[in-house]
């Protein structure tokens, strides 16, 4: 299998099918702060030309269209425009991810014809065939399964993730072995496939127990689309997640941002080319003491990032952001990580030296406190004696 992020593919031959896998968009998210609409709609336009000039046939993308359910109206307004535009380009099948409303994206049946939204369970198990290519093509979509809302409907006898993924897999690949000699399989899922490496931006998928499924899950398909984490990674050789293609947090630094360009041959083989998306913004993160940081020539690069900064001086500066602001544009996140560590050094220190003291001092400190006046010697007797009889049952005494 091809796998590069610098070699460009050829064009597909005539016994090929070319999909183009995508998942994450999060319409409607902000990056700490930071309006990415722009940054979207410079992902949206890159995307059409990408579709053009490698000859994609079909779009994949795999959940999470929106941030969350119920989405600001700017955001649906740049999906409605931009699946429009992009459906005129080449067919696309969407699944809604565990940022989508069910209710919401379950509209499919009124979308216009080259666009596949798929969402709940109502449809599992029902194919997509694509007949465009020089195979015929079945593509299941598995939009995200909430264990407890679909175990019922999915008539598992457990509502765990892994019960309802096996379902559905299973009800696909029942319609799958009815389809005609030569149909190659495609399926899209929004899962957290064991083993994969999670960012900050993720939201947990924890309802209905363990919320991870092993890769073999989706054995039987020829490729399967994942969506859920934000980094690109294979997590077998037909099972792969493309990731997002924004920045959604700045754990995300140092991992190109990428779509993923599958070629699917009739003899069920693929390629893949791993696409890096073209960033609309630079984001980076720098570290340093204040001082460093305003004068050093090795941060020039970062004034105009997207910016996590982290201040290491051991006292806090005085107005250290509006001092960064001078040079960096765009701070959108200041940490003090090493006061962060002698804060909990402080503390882990102050906890030991209470877990030292004598049970009655620290009792009659308690009380000289809440009552902000000494005990008397009578009450220090008391205290005593209570704490005496307090042991001794504990200890059998």
């Amino acid at each position: 299998m091809n796998d590069s992020m610098t070699e460009e593919m050829p064009e597909p031959a005539n016994d090929t099918i070319r999909i183009l896998h995508t998942a994450d968009w999060h319409l409607g998210r902000e990056f700490h702060g930071a309006d990415l609409t722009d940054a979207h709609q410079a992902f949206f336009d890159w995307l059409g030309s990408q579709i053009l000039e490698r000859d994609v046939d079909l779009v994949i993308m795999a959940g999470d269209i929106f941030d969350r359910a119920l989405p600001p109206l700017s955001a649906v307004a740049l999906f409605n425009r931009n699946l429009d535009r992009i459906s005129e380009l080449a067919p696309i099948v969407l699944v809604a991810g565990n940022h989508d409303s069910i209710v919401r994206m379950g509209h499919g049946a009124l979308l216009k014809e080259g666009i596949h939204l798929r969402s709940g369970t109502d449809q599992i198990g029902e194919a997509i065939t694509f007949d465009g290519g020089a195979f015929p093509l079945a593509i299941y979509p598995i939009p995200y399964l909430d264990p407890i809302a679909s175990s019922d409907k999915l008539e598992c006898d457990e509502a765990t993730h892994g019960a309802v993924l096996a379902a559905a897999v299973s009800a696909s690949l029942a319609d799958l072995a009815g389809q005609p000699d030569g149909t190659r399989s495609l399926a899209i899922a929004h899962a957290f496939v064991t083993g994969g490496k999670v960012t900050d931006s993720e939201r947990g998928i924890s309802v209905g127990g363990a919320f991870d499924v092993p890769s073999s899950t989706f054995d039987g398909f020829d490729y399967v689309a994942l969506g859920h984490l934000h980094r690109p990674q294979q997590m077998d050789s037909h099972v792969r997640y493309s990731g997002s293609p924004l920045f959604l947090s700045f754990s995300e630094v140092g991992a190109e941002k990428s779509v993923e360009i599958v070629d699917l041959f009739a003899n069920g083989s693929i390629e893949v080319e791993t696409v890096a998306v073209p960033p609309s913004v630079e984001v980076g993160r720098i570290r340093g003491e204040l001082e460093d940081l305003l004068t050093s020539d090795e941060f020039t690069e970062y004034e105009d990032h997207w910016l996590e900064v982290e201040v290491t001086d051991t006292k806090r500066p005085y107005a250290p952001m509006e001092k960064l602001g001078r040079r960096f544009r765009h701070v959108l996140s200041l940490r003090f990580p090493k006061l962060a560590e002698e804060s909990a050094e402080r503390e882990a220190e102050r906890l030991l030296q209470v877990s030292q003291k004598d049970p009655l001092e620290l009792v009659t400190e308690f009380v000289n406190y809440v009552r902000e006046g000494e005990v008397t010697a009578e009450e220090r007797d008391l205290l005593e004696r209570a704490l005496a009889s307090r042991t001794a049952s504990e200890t059998g005494g």
